[in-house]
C-alpha cells in the first residue's frame, strides 16, 4: 500500500464512523452527543496532528491558511452542535450537522486531491511515509480521551429524551417512546460508571478519592429505583410522575458527577488509562 492509499484508507475510516453518527444524529438530533464525542476525541487530533506535520511540509501558505481555517470552522461547527445539544434545539443540531458533514467531506478531498500530490512531488516515497508515520504518531498524542466531556454529554443526551416526554401536546405513543430510550441510555450509562470508569478510578485513586464514587453509586441505585418499571409496566400517570421526580433526581445526581466527579478522574487516571476507558465507554454508549 502506497502512502497516498494509507492517508486515504485512513481518511475513509475516520470519516466512515462521522457519517454513521451524523446520519444517526439526523434521525435522532439527540445523538449528536455521540458524534461530538467522536470527533472531539479523533478528528479533533487528526487535525491538530496534520497542522504540525503536513501543512508544515507544504510551501503553499495560501492554501495551508484555508486548511487551517476551515479546522477552526469545524471544531466550532461542533461546539455549536454540543450547545444545541444542551438546549434541545433539534432543528439546529440537524442543520449544523449537515453543515458540518459537507465541510468535513470537501476537506478531506481538498487533502487528497492538491496537498498530498503536492507533497508526493516533492519528497520521496521513503519521506512521505516517515511524514505519515509522525503525523499518527502525534495524532495518537493529541488525544484528548476526555472522560468528563463523554458522560457529561450523555448526561445531554438523557436530559433531551426525558424533556422531550413533557413537550406540551405530546401524545402518550410518543410519549413511551422517549421513556422507553431514556430508560434503556440511563441504564447503560449507569452500567459503564459502575463497571468500567469507577474500577478504572479505584484502581489508580488514592483512598480517600474514593468517597464520591460511593455516593454515586447509593445515588444510583435510587435512580434505577424509580425508572425500574418496563415500558409495559407502566400508565400514563405513572409516567408522568416517575419522569418528574427524575428530572430532580437527575439535576442534582449529574452536577456532583461533572463538577467533582469526573474532572477527579480525568487528574487522575494517566492518557493510556484514559483512552481504554473512553473507548469502552463510548461503544457502550453507542450501543445504547
Amino acid at each position: 500500500m502506497t502512502t497516498m492509499e494509507k492517508l486515504h484508507a485512513h481518511h475513509e475510516k475516520l470519516i466512515g464512523t462521522i457519517r454513521e453518527l451524523v446520519e444517526r444524529t439526523k434521525a435522532d438530533p439527540a445523538e449528536a452527543s455521540l458524534l461530538v464525542s467522536y470527533c472531539g476525541e479523533f478528528l479533533l487530533a487528526h487535525a491538530e496532528a496534520e497542522e504540525s506535520t503536513l501543512y508544515n511540509a507544504d510551501a503553499n501558505a495560501e492554501f495551508v491558511d484555508k486548511m487551517v481555517r476551515e479546522h477552526r470552522e469545524i471544531k466550532e461547527l461542533l461546539e455549536s452542535i454540543g450547545n444545541a445539544l444542551g438546549t434541545g434545539g433539534a432543528s439546529l443540531i440537524i442543520s449544523e450537522s449537515a453543515r458540518f458533514m459537507e465541510l468535513l467531506n470537501a476537506h478531506f478531498l481538498e487533502e487528497e486531491n492538491i496537498l498530498m500530490p503536492r507533497l508526493s512531488n516533492k519528497m520521496s516515497e521513503g519521506e512521505m511515509e516517515n511524514l505519515i508515520t509522525e503525523a499518527h504518531r502525534v495524532e495518537g498524542e493529541k488525544k484528548r480521551s476526555d472522560i468528563w466531556s463523554l458522560f457529561e454529554l450523555d448526561h445531554k443526551r438523557i436530559d433531551l429524551n426525558m424533556s422531550r416526554m413533557r413537550m406540551p401536546g405530546v401524545h402518550l405513543d410518543a410519549a413511551r417512546h422517549y421513556y422507553s430510550r431514556m430508560r434503556g441510555q440511563l441504564l447503560k450509562h449507569i452500567e459503564l460508571e459502575e463497571t468500567v470508569l469507577f474500577p478504572a478510578f479505584e484502581e489508580h485513586a488514592n483512598p480517600g478519592q474514593m468517597g464520591p464514587v460511593q455516593v454515586m453509586i447509593s445515588e444510583h441505585r435510587e435512580i434505577v429505583s424509580i425508572i425500574s418499571p418496563s415500558l409495559e409496566d407502566i400508565d400514563e400517570e405513572s409516567l408522568r410522575s416517575r419522569t418528574d421526580l427524575l428530572i430532580g433526581k437527575l439535576a442534582v445526581h449529574n452536577k456532583k458527577e461533572e463538577l467533582i466527579l469526573y474532572p477527579m478522574i480525568n487528574r487522575t487516571l494517566q492518557a493510556s488509562h484514559r483512552a481504554r476507558v473512553f473507548k469502552e465507554s463510548f461503544d457502550g454508549l453507542a450501543a445504547a
